[in-house]
């Protein structure tokens, strides 16, 4: 958790970067692309999850047409893009294979891209992201760190943005039990 003593020391310890140049957030779909310059506006994800087991509620679309509806909402009420998810990393959530991901996640994002809708995909098994990229999803919410090298070589293929999360471990649902929770995670991110 990141409190205010802890933001202050990151500042303290990595307070150079701060004017650091941020490169425009690029949004892509397979036929369309723009930047988001986000020093001066936000970009705003819209979140799917396609597992019951998620902790937020609101997200939770069960099957290809409800996920379609909720993303199709998301973007009119002001969402840039929208982040589907088929697997909750709830300790009490049950583990759902990467093909059963893959069938989840692929019908939904070919509905969304048809739209115009720029897709992002919540994942950490490489199959997945390849299936997800391949329907039309053109940004990566890395949530894992067990397969860097090859998730990026992915993501730099199909021309995908990529947001980097940091996890304690090589995935959210394989996390470190002795990882320090106050550590600071830029080293590790960079």
């Amino acid at each position: 958790m990141i409190d205010l003593r802890r933001l202050a020391k990151l500042v303290e310890d990595h307070g150079d970067l701060l004017d650091a140049p941020v490169a425009p957030f690029r949004l892509s779909t397979p036929t369309s692309s723009r930047e988001v310059d986000t020093d001066v506006e936000p970009a705003i994800m819209g979140v799917v999850n396609l597992s019951k087991d998620s902790w937020y509620r609101e997200s939770v679309a069960i099957g290809t047409d409800a996920a379609l509806r909720l993303g199709r909402l998301q973007v009119a009420q002001g969402a840039h893009f929208i982040d589907v998810g088929a697997e909750s990393i709830q300790d009490y959530a049950e583990d759902v294979a990467a093909e059963q991901q893959v069938e989840q996640l692929v019908p939904v994002i070919e509905g969304l891209t048809q739209d115009g809708i720029v897709v992002s995909v919540e994942a950490y098994h490489p199959s997945v992201v390849k299936a997800s990229f391949e329907a039309g999803a053109r940004v990566l919410n890395l949530t894992g760190s067990g397969h860097d090298e090859e998730m990026f070589a992915l993501a730099a293929q199909y021309d995908a943005s990529v947001i980097l999360c940091h996890v304690g471990g090589t995935h959210p649902r394989d996390l470190d039990p002795d990882a320090d929770p106050g550590a600071d995670p830029i080293a590790h991110m960079t």
